[in-house]
């Protein structure tokens, strides 16, 4: 029989009246067998006082997902990685939120239930709701039949474990803290009204990421730009973007993509655009970038990517125009400059920033020879006269450039 959504807010304060975060930590992770036949892995968050939820992970490439947050070194990692890491999220959550957190619809829902229901919720935590995690996607929703009996079935568990907890300790029913030591997990099903152990069952182990590698396909554009002449040294990685879009209320907001390619002395961005659903098709980011050199009339000498995930991208589309391409692991400071002004843009950060940024660009081309000036991308050159021209400088700077630019 299929369940309701008001079942699905019925065992959900039943989940809250029980208090499971209490006892477990969100690392102390038990399964369950699903009616579905699927193992659900679950993890109970809010004992440290922040998010207060429970997470399901079904099936292998899920708990990766959750092995994955739980090796982040985020201290260590640029903002945007960590963005990205976090966004590879793979679960189903009952979270405990206040209403500031919901969306209009989910908020009217869960009122009307309450109202219904003679409840009055209060506090950080009070009121459910369900959401549902996808690698690049925004988190939303939880709408689907499957995924509501999945999550009501984690429910159910954790309810009984909850009482289970209060007569024996987690550790002496097999529930220790999940680190990459840790190889099994205990599992149970619930059958009726109890809560029954089935054994331990092997935990599933994130697969090395492998990565395809895109075959550039549209010989136009290769051969348009296999002619231009080979200018400078570019910097360049695959970026998902911080802020989701969405394009029609029905769809789940997801994350678009870019190839950010930067020139390794001036600094000039490659324009090329922000690509929607790349992982449906990938051989649109090549399209695009491919589009990118030949609108602004160069074919790069040598391209450097970040990783091999980009290099996979554009290897082929490289090898055909006749570039040089590799993974650089050395510092590339162009891209990383070209990435922190992307984001800050994006994060709408402080436009004083911005101005100081573009003073340091000043003083590398003031700081360049002739010979350097003549590598500089046209594109860059043309729109650094253009400045000059409009008077965006002040006078003493751009009297600087426009003698340091003389026969360039």
């Amino acid at each position: 029989m299929s369940i309701t959504r008001d079942q699905l807010y019925e065992t959900a304060f039943r989940y809250k009246k029980a208090g499971l975060w209490k006892t477990l930590w969100d690392s102390e992770v038990f399964a369950i067998k699903l009616k579905s036949g699927e193992i659900g892995y679950i993890s109970i968050m809010g004992k440290s006082g922040e998010h207060n939820a429970l997470g399901l992970y079904v099936g292998d490439e899920a708990f990766g997902s959750f092995r994955l947050l739980q090796g982040l070194n985020w201290h260590e990692m640029p903002d945007y990685k960590f963005h990205e890491a976090l966004l590879q999220q793979k679960c189903l959550q009952m979270a405990l939120e206040s209403k500031d957190n919901f969306i209009p619809e989910e908020l009217k829902e869960v009122r009307a239930y309450c109202k219904a229901n003679r409840l009055r919720p209060s506090g950080k935590n009070a009121y459910p709701q369900f959401v549902k995690y996808e690698p690049n996607y925004h988190p939303w929703k939880v709408q689907s039949q499957e995924d509501m009996e999945a999550l009501n079935e984690a429910m159910e568990a954790s309810i009984l474990m909850a009482e289970a907890v209060k007569e024996l300790d987690p550790e002496v029913m097999g529930i220790i803290s999940v680190d990459e030591t840790v190889d099994e997990v205990p599992l149970f099903e619930v059958k009726g009204k109890y809560l029954h152990t089935i054994g331990l069952i092997p935990l599933p182990y994130r697969q090395e990421e492998k990565y395809e590698y895109i075959t550039a396909t549209n010989e136009v554009s290769i051969a348009a730009v296999k002619k231009l002449k080979q200018q400078g040294i570019w910097e360049t990685e695959f970026l998902r973007m911080l802020e989701p879009v969405q394009n029609n209320p029905e769809e789940t907001p997801h994350y678009p993509a870019l190839l950010l390619c930067a020139e390794n002395k001036s600094g000039y961005m490659l324009p090329v655009p922000i690509v929607e659903y790349v992982e449906r098709n990938p051989q649109q980011l090549v399209e695009e970038f491919a589009k990118a050199w030949k609108m602004q009339g160069i074919c790069p000498k040598e391209v450097r990517c970040r990783d091999e995930r980009t290099f996979a991208m554009i290897k082929d589309f490289c090898e055909k125009v006749g570039a040089k391409v590799r993974i650089y692991t050395k510092e590339m400071p162009a891209l990383d400059d070209a990435e922190q002004a992307l984001f800050d843009k994006s994060l709408g950060r402080d436009p004083e920033e911005a101005i100081h940024q573009l003073e340091q660009v000043i003083d590398e081309i003031l700081g360049m020879s002739d010979e350097e000036l003549r590598l500089m991308p046209k594109p860059m050159m043309d729109e650094l006269k253009l400045l000059i021209e409009h008077e965006i400088f002040p006078e003493e700077i751009a009297q600087e450039l426009r003698e340091k630019l003389k026969g360039i």
